[in-house]
């Protein structure tokens, strides 16, 4: 039983993996403002414009403060990622910020992508964040 709950965990991770390359192309094209993780969680986005005008969509998932899940969720979101855009993520310069913060960026012709993970220790608690923008 236990080998037979596992096999359909993994198939529907695999589905949901599969959305998620179409979630994302969606979101580059502007077809669609939302997406949910490989793992199917749903996360909340909102569009912002940038100083010249362009949109991006900013989509986030929230986790108990350091929680390993988050840490989890990144690795798999960034993987996933890379995966889709058959590109890999350059790593992001680190900032001057109070609490751990890891970004990284993929840019292709048709939109720039990035994946972060921010502990936000005033609200005890840990995001994982997605943006989809124009290429810069």
């Amino acid at each position: 039983m236990i080998r037979y709950a596992f096999a359909v965990l993994l198939s529907a991770t695999a589905v949901h993996a599969d959305t998620y390359c179409a979630d994302l192309t969606a979101l580059a094209n502007g077809s669609s403002s939302e997406i949910a993780m490989p793992s199917g969680a749903i996360g909340t986005c909102s569009t912002s414009l940038d100083l010249t005008g362009a949109r991006a969509l900013n989509c986030r998932w929230p986790f108990d403060y350091r929680a390993q899940a988050a840490t989890d969720a990144f690795t798999e979101l960034l993987d996933a990622t890379a995966q889709c855009l058959d590109t890999d993520g350059v790593t992001d310069q680190g900032v001057n910020h109070p609490d751990s913060y890891d970004l990284r960026t993929f840019t292709t012709d048709t939109a720039q992508v990035s994946v972060s993970i921010k502990d936000k220790g005033a609200l005890q608690q840990t995001f994982i964040f997605l943006r989809v923008a124009p290429p810069s």
